[in-house]
C-alpha cells in the first residue's frame, strides 16, 4: 500500500537538501563568517513562512493524510469509453490484417533473395 503523503514528503526532502546544500556551498565560498548569519536569517525566514498560511496548509495536508481525489467529469468518461471502443476496433483490425497477410504469406513458396 502507498503511503498517503509520499510525494508531499518528498518534495520536503528535496527543498531540505537543496537549502542545506546551498547552505554548505556558501560557506566554503564566502567563508565561515557567512556561516552563522546566513543560518540565523534562514531560520528566522523559515519560521515566518511556516507559521503563516503555506506552513498551516502544508500542515492541514499532512494532518488529511491523503489528497481527495475529484470524480472525473461524465464527458470526460464519455470521451474515455468512445476512446476504449475504437481503440478496441482498431485492434481488431490490426489482426484481421495480420492474419490476411500471414495467410498470403503462407500460400506462396519460400523464395530466398538474390545473391
Amino acid at each position: 500500500m502507498r503511503e498517503p503523503n509520499v510525494g508531499l514528503y518528498t518534495a520536503i526532502t528535496i527543498v531540505s537538501v537543496a537549502l542545506l546544500g546551498a547552505f554548505i556551498a556558501l560557506s566554503v565560498v564566502i567563508g565561515e563568517d557567512f556561516a552563522v548569519p546566513a543560518l540565523l536569517t534562514g531560520a528566522v525566514m523559515g519560521t515566518i513562512v511556516l507559521r503563516g498560511p503555506v506552513g498551516k496548509a502544508l500542515a492541514e495536508r499532512i494532518h488529511a493524510g491523503t489528497l481527495s481525489r475529484a470524480e472525473p467529469s461524465p464527458e470526460l468518461l464519455d470521451e474515455m469509453y468512445e476512446m476504449r471502443s475504437r481503440m478496441v476496433e482498431l485492434e481488431e483490425r490490426v489482426d484481421f490484417t495480420e492474419r490476411l497477410l500471414a495467410t498470403q504469406r503462407a500460400d506462396e513458396p519460400a523464395q530466398l533473395p538474390p545473391s
